[in-house]
C-alpha cells in the first residue's frame, strides 16, 4: 500500500512550492484545481507560492519575490 501511494504521488503532475523565509513547504497534485486549493491554504503575505507542472515549468507563482 506503501509503495502504491509513493508511485502516485510521483505520477502527480503538479507541485506546490511554498517557499517562505525559514522553510520549504512542497505539496503534490493530481489536478490543476487541486494545486489552487493548495495554495490558497497559505496567506498571500506568509510567502510565496509557485505552481509547477511535470517537467519543472512554472505553471503558476504568487506572493514574495
Amino acid at each position: 500500500m506503501k509503495r502504491l501511494k509513493r508511485l502516485a504521488l510521483t505520477l502527480a503532475p503538479f507541485t506546490v512550492r511554498v517557499l517562505s523565509n525559514d522553510r520549504t513547504y512542497t505539496h503534490k497534485a493530481h489536478t490543476f484545481a487541486d494545486a489552487l486549493q493548495w495554495a490558497q491554504q497559505y496567506p498571500a503575505d506568509w510567502g510565496r507560492v509557485v505552481i509547477t507542472g511535470r517537467f519543472g515549468r512554472a505553471i503558476a507563482e504568487r506572493g514574495q519575490a
